[in-house]
């Protein structure tokens, strides 16, 4: 996959902002830091960094995700991720950088115990993997201390690949009420619904394709194995 880093940065500047009301303080300065990080590989013309979090960016206390009161488990959330980006040439005056890595992981953490209760990710696979492109999936870590077995399936296709795009997709199942709301007021809002919505389509177009190809498979069929390196994200 490809993007483009000055686009990206600036529409990471507005979701930092918006995140800020949904993150513990302990964890504000970490998440203060991602943008000088994307920022500093980008602009020292470095051929290869890596832009990830070592620890999880932690969330406020959630207990209204199943219902519009605040009947539910209290729980917190974590959101940690690792991405590598690398210059080619076509990156020397468009700032498009080719995506050798991105995996989000998202995990739920009991409120008052810390306690891992659910340990999934967001994974871009490789080309000699299985699977489709954009995939969400239990952490085989965590089902190995659960079940026993380090099992990978199934893989559920998913839209949604960027860090900030996987946490959006978290805050509205875990903050459903106050997310959406404080979304009205973000600065930069514009730019986040154009940028969500041309990747979101330009992914769903790429997936339509595989669909009209010749083919013996049914599209959900299809659709469980695919690789996209030209798709452009940002």
């Amino acid at each position: 996959m490809k993007i483009n880093l000055r686009n990206y940065g600036t529409e990471l500047a507005h979701w930092l902002r918006a995140f800020e009301p949904f993150v513990e303080p302990a964890s504000q300065p970490a998440l203060s830091r991602l943008k000088l990080v994307l920022e500093d590989g980008r602009d020292n013309l470095r051929e290869k960094f890596d832009w990830s979090l070592k620890d999880p960016i932690i969330t406020k206390i959630a207990n209204s995700y199943d219902r519009r009161n605040n009947n539910a488990h209290e729980v917190r959330v974590g959101w940690q991720f690792e991405s590598a980006f690398e210059r080619g040439e076509h990156s020397r005056k468009k700032s498009i950088w080719t995506v050798g890595k991105m995996v989000t992981h998202i995990r739920v953490y009991d409120a008052k115990s810390n306690e891992v209760l659910l340990h999934f990710h967001v994974d871009m696979k490789n080309s000699e993997q299985l699977g489709p492109h954009i995939h969400l999936q239990l952490s085989e870590d965590y089902m190995e201390k659960r079940v026993g077995l380090q099992i990978a399936v199934p893989r559920f296709p998913f839209a949604t690949i960027l860090p900030t795009d996987c946490l959006d997709f978290v805050l509205s199942e875990f903050f459903p009420i106050e997310w959406p709301r404080s979304q009205s007021d973000a600065q930069g809002l514009a730019t986040l619904q154009r940028a969500q919505r041309d990747r979101l389509r330009d992914m769903a177009e790429a997936i339509a394709k595989l669909w009209d190809k010749p083919s013996r498979q049914t599209p959900v069929s299809a659709t469980q194995d695919y690789h996209m390196p030209d798709l452009q994200i940002a």
